[in-house]
């Protein structure tokens, strides 16, 4: 069960009051985003759907729900690969290091 967030509620609520004002939108999303609650603000923008003066609007905003939500998740699955990149430069630095020396050391006793 979630715990209720009174702030979500606040801010739902100021969207729906001013529901033509981008303003209320954004932070309502802004909230949602902070807080990793963006499936909360894609449910209450799909209940708008069916609404006849709020469709146009609830959808263009959910879209905006999908937009935020791939941009967290190409963040979150291009991290990894940065972290891994770094270790592979350092794997390949050391290898030739080892592998200089090891010739040095065959140069030298020959």
């Amino acid at each position: 069960m979630k715990v209720p967030d009174p702030a979500l509620e606040a801010l739902w609520k100021n969207a729906l009051d001013n529901w033509d004002h981008d303003a209320a939108h954004h932070a309502f999303l802004d909230h949602c985003e902070r807080n990793q609650v963006l499936d909360e603000a894609a449910v209450r923008y799909r209940g708008m759907k069916g609404d006849h003066e709020r469709g146009p609007g609830a959808e263009k905003r959910l879209k905006a729900v999908l937009m935020l939500a791939m941009s967290k998740l190409e963040l979150q699955r291009a991290e990894p690969k940065a972290a891994s990149s770094v270790l592979t430069k350092l794997l390949l630095v050391l290898f030739f290091l080892l592998g200089s020396l090891l010739l040095l050391l065959y140069l030298v006793k020959t």
